[in-house]
């Protein structure tokens, strides 16, 4: 593949992501603005006939990237990256749960955990998915070399993937039946964390200095988005119990991170959040059938004034409302344009 990264400033990129992570500003805050090119190509190559096949086919795959790079537009500080992936329960799949795949967008894990007090989570390296996502991760960054980066794979650990093996009602019950139980699991389930983190990182390493997820920040060092969206079935009290203590051994270890918090019901969880002092910013998601972005300037400005960064995605018709409203240290905005023209129309009024 042609070298995508030429395409941008990626000097200038790193730069503002410097200045991102100390909530300082070089030039502007930081937009990611993409868009289809103005002239698509298309490509010819065998489709699998069959949802699994089209995750796991490599060359399907290769060419699915290949195409996605060369009918996209990334400006501002879009950077042109994959991730690898085989879905957000992947982590859960390497503990021995058997991943169903519905279409091409779209995998989760059948529940297999029938009592908590008899589940103690091992990862093996010859577990299937393991062994897969060894392969593809290499194979990606193959071919990534010089052309774009590879996203570290979403990984939903800990509270999401435990609520994948048992089934997020079961686990809702557990957390009131028996608490000591998922504190048990969730220890073991943090040390796998990091193995499987680490794993990918020591590959990705090999081929681009830093770091970047499915949540596009860049880093130069280790960086994940973390989450626990099994959280918002749960009190704050108990968020806080159980969960907490996750975040912050996770973003003690990382040198950059940034917490995925998604919908309404898990706003109750923000103040703990925003309470430790490692964790760098928050990704605000107002979850689907929600208010547009424009209506959660005062989440946002929550999060803002006290020292996080702030990551959030919204429409093209927002960006200068959202600009006019927010402090820009520590700002990330992203959005997507429907067309070429829109999108450097875009760019050229935020260029402040």
């Amino acid at each position: 593949m042609r070298s995508y990264l030429e395409e941008v400033d990626f000097e200038k990129i790193k730069q503002r992501f410097d200045a991102f992570w100390k909530k300082e500003i070089i030039d502007r805050p930081l937009i990611s603005i993409k868009a289809p090119r103005r002239r698509q190509k298309k490509r010819n190559f065998p489709v699998p006939d069959s949802p699994e096949k089209r995750w796991t086919d490599m060359e399907y795959i290769l060419n699915k990237i290949e195409l996605y790079f060369e009918n996209t537009l990334f400006l501002g500080d879009a950077i042109p990256f994959y991730m690898p992936d085989i879905g957000p329960d992947s982590f859960t799949a390497y503990l021995g749960g058997d991943l169903i795949f519905k279409d091409e967008n779209t995998s989760w894990i059948k529940p297999f955990v029938g009592d908590l007090s008899e589940y103690n989570p091992v990862l093996s390296r010859n577990n299937k998915w393991w062994r897969f996502m060894d392969t593809l991760v290499d194979t990606v960054c193959e071919e990534a070399k010089g052309s774009f980066l590879v996203g570290t794979p979403d990984m939903h650990g800990g509270a999401d993937s435990l609520a994948a093996a048992r089934g997020a009602s079961k686990l809702s019950l557990d957390v009131y039946d028996k608490p000591e139980e998922v504190k048990r699991v969730m220890r073991r389930l943090t040390g796998i964390y990091y193995e499987v983190f680490n794993w990918y990182y020591e590959k990705t390493s090999q081929v681009q200095e830093g770091s970047i997820t499915w949540l596009p920040a860049y880093s130069r060092g280790k960086y994940a988005a973390l989450a626990n969206d099994f959280s918002g079935l749960v009190s704050s009290k108990m968020f806080e119990e159980l969960f907490l203590y996750e975040i912050k051994e996770f973003s003690e270890y990382l040198e950059n991170s940034i917490y995925h918090l998604d919908g309404p019901c898990a706003l109750g969880n923000l103040d703990s959040l925003l309470a430790i002092d490692t964790l760098d910013g928050i990704q605000w998601v107002p979850g689907a059938g929600a208010k547009p972005m424009r209506e959660w300037t005062g989440v946002c400005s929550k999060v803002l004034d006290s020292g996080k960064r702030l990551q959030i995605s919204c429409q093209p018709d927002e960006v200068e409302f959202l600009l006019s409203k927010l402090k820009h240290g520590g700002l990330f905005l992203s959005t997507y344009c429907r067309t070429e023209k829109k999108a450097y129309e875009l760019l050229k009024r935020v260029k402040i």
